[in-house]
């Protein structure tokens, strides 16, 4: 009968061990790649809702994830931004120094969580992205919630790859 009892430890080690050993062989996914907005696909908040076009290129090489972004308005200029930071979730400055910038990336299973503050003379505000691949890796999709703001925003980005 003590040979009973012991069974049920055996067989949780050798699913703990085989669990183990299928994560450590997994892979992040890449993110790298030009990515077009598709707008038709996207629901984006007042204020957000004025972007026409966008183009987003991605250089992820883990753990560094660099993304330069242009956005285009009817009749506007062009916005742009940039960024790099380490995807291990280290908080890192960003954007002017002047702003007072902070931001964070880290891996939530398959997506990229980016967290930006930023001091502004009125609080600050933060900023966060979750960056999914999704329709096996053809479309970017970057959930954004901008609180702190005179304009808080929750806006469903979709990106297409670009072929």
């Amino acid at each position: 009968m003590q040979h009973a009892s012991a069974f049920p430890i055996l067989v949780a080690a050798i699913v703990a061990a085989v669990v183990t050993a299928a994560t450590v062989g997994q892979s992040k996914p890449d993110f790298s790649g030009e990515w077009i907005l598709n707008r038709a696909a996207s629901v984006l908040s007042p204020g957000a809702d004025g972007m026409q076009s966008g183009t987003v290129r991605i250089d992820h090489r883990e753990p560094m994830f660099r993304y330069a972004a242009t956005f285009s308005a009817a009749g506007g200029t062009p916005i742009k931004y940039t960024f790099e930071l380490p995807s291990d979730g280290r908080e890192v400055a960003s954007g002017p120094q002047a702003a007072g910038g902070m931001g964070t990336l880290r891996w939530d299973a398959d997506a990229l969580i980016l967290t930006s503050r930023i001091e502004r003379p009125g609080g600050e505000m933060t900023i966060v992205f979750r960056y999914e691949l999704v329709d096996r890796g053809r479309r970017l999709r970057a959930v954004e919630r901008l609180r702190g703001s005179d304009h808080d925003q929750d806006n469903v980005w979709i990106f297409d790859r670009r072929e």
